[in-house]
């Protein structure tokens, strides 16, 4: 019996043991997740990209004067914020059926509404969301009137969104007012889940996921997207998952639990 015993609690500590080393922490802008101690995580700000995307734009502008223009002033503005008001981790796995990938965006709410309020920033309504999203708590009335009105957008069947279409042009002649892309772009929603409440959570956070179906002309791409918005108390982050269709069921629950660790 007393060999017996022994085995039991072997058996039980090398349990513990195997456990702790099935996950690990990664640092975010919003905070350390959890993901398996399998997939490896690499972000964009320590890869050297805000120096490659800004030497990038500033030769383009030594090679053609003309191109420089205040879009490409604003991207290296905003740029520099990468790695603090945003980040991009690309999520790197593997299991029977070979090596998997997908991609993370991070998203300072907060941070970035202040950026391009603009006018917005003195209104009444963008003060007190801002002070909500400092608090990090919605109060359950807000939290339900928020959810109904953003879920009543969410498509319930599959949806088909045009993500590009006809643009209208100043012409004295109406036929050639109008010209059209030479390519068609839309996205096809599908599977669409209503955002909700995550349980578990040590901050109020909310989550959806869909299937999608980008379409480029004659060029297909099925994906998958899990998102959750963190209400971490001043530093509110927004997490986008994103990932192809054939990779989700090995991305989805990874996702979910990364998600739903943040602290």
């Amino acid at each position: 019996m007393k060999s017996l015993k022994v085995l039991a609690c072997a058996t039980c500590l090398l349990g513990t043991v195997s456990g702790v080393g099935l996950a690990k922490d990664v640092q975010t802008i919003g905070g350390a997740m959890v993901v398996p101690n399998n997939v490896n995580v690499v972000s964009a700000s320590k890869a050297n990209t805000p120096s490659f995307i800004t030497s990038f734009i500033t030769n383009q502008e030594k090679a053609d004067p003309s191109s420089a223009n205040p879009v490409n002033a604003q991207i290296k503005e905003f740029i520099k914020n990468l790695g603090t008001n945003f980040d991009v981790y690309q999520l790197q796995g593997a299991d029977k059926t070979g090596q998997k990938d997908a991609f993370v965006v991070a998203v300072d709410v907060k941070e970035v509404a202040q950026q391009f309020a603009g006018k917005e920033a003195n209104d009444p309504m963008f003060i007190a969301a801002m002070a909500a999203l400092d608090k990090g708590q919605v109060d359950p009335v807000t939290e339900q009137l928020i959810l109904g009105t953003i879920n009543k957008k969410i498509p319930t069947t599959t949806t088909v969104v045009p993500l590009n279409g006809p643009i209208n042009v100043p012409s004295l002649d109406a036929n050639k007012g109008t010209i059209m892309p030479k390519v068609l772009k839309t996205i096809t929603v599908e599977d669409a889940e209503q955002v909700h409440p995550m349980a578990g959570t040590k901050y109020q956070t909310y989550a959806a996921s869909s299937r999608m179906l980008y379409s480029d002309g004659s060029v297909q791409t099925p994906l998958y997207a899990n998102a959750a918005f963190v209400l971490k108390p001043g530093k509110p982050v927004l997490y986008v998952g994103l990932t192809t269709d054939v990779q989700r069921d090995y991305f989805k629950p990874i996702f979910d639990n990364a998600f739903k660790s943040v602290k």
